[in-house]
C-alpha cells in the first residue's frame, strides 16, 4: 500500500503557530540539556501544510538538534523568505553531524545513523512523507555550526 495515497491532503497552516509550539514543545529537554535554542524572527504567513503536522516535523527535528547536539551547545532554526511561493525553515546543531554517504539514508523507515542516542528511525522518515505530501521538500546538509542542517523547502500559500 502506498503510503502517500492513504494520507488526506494537508491544509494551510501559520509558520509562527508551528515554530512557536515546536519551540514549547521542546524546551524542556533543552533546558536539560543545558542547549540553547536560538530562532529567526518568523513572518507572519501560512504555509501549504496544516499548522500540527509542521509543528510536529519541528519537534522532530529540533529534539533530534537537542539530543544530537553538543551538551550545553546550541541549536539554531532558521527561516528564509527568498521567493513568494517557498519558505525555508532550517534547523542546525552543532554535533557531529551526519556523514554524506548517509544523508539519505536516515530518511528510510526503520534506518538510523550511527548514534548513542535513543530513537525509533521513524522520525524522519515521518518529516520527509509529510512535507513532500505538502509539496515540499526536506533536504540534508552540514551545518555552519559544525552538526547537522536540515532545510525544509515549504509551499507559500
Amino acid at each position: 500500500m502506498d503510503m502517500r495515497a492513504a494520507l488526506p491532503a494537508p491544509a494551510s497552516g501559520s509558520l509562527v503557530h508551528a515554530v512557536d509550539a515546536a519551540l514549547d514543545a521542546c524546551a524542556a529537554a533543552a533546558t536539560a540539556s543545558g542547549v540553547s535554542v536560538v530562532r529567526d524572527d518568523v513572518p507572519a504567513l501560512r504555509v501549504a501544510i496544516d499548522a500540527d503536522r509542521l509543528t510536529l516535523v519541528l519537534v522532530n527535528l529540533i529534539d533530534n538538534a537537542v539530543k544530537h547536539g553538543q551538551p550545553g551547545g546550541g541549536v539554531f532554526v532558521g527561516i528564509h523568505v527568498d521567493d513568494s511561493r517557498f519558505v525555508q525553515v532550517t534547523v542546525d546543531d552543532d554535533g557531529p553531524g551526519i556523514a554524506a554517504i548517509d544523508r539519505e539514508r536516515v530518511f528510510a523507515f526503520g534506518d538510523r545513523g550511527d548514534t548513542e542516542a535513543q530513537g525509533t528511525g521513524i522520525g524522519l522518515a515521518l518529516v520527509r512523507l509529510m512535507i513532500e505530501r505538502a509539496g515540499g521538500r526536506v533536504d540534508l546538509e552540514s551545518s555552519p555550526f559544525g552538526g547537522a542542517r536540515f532545510v525544509l523547502t515549504v509551499p507559500r500559500v
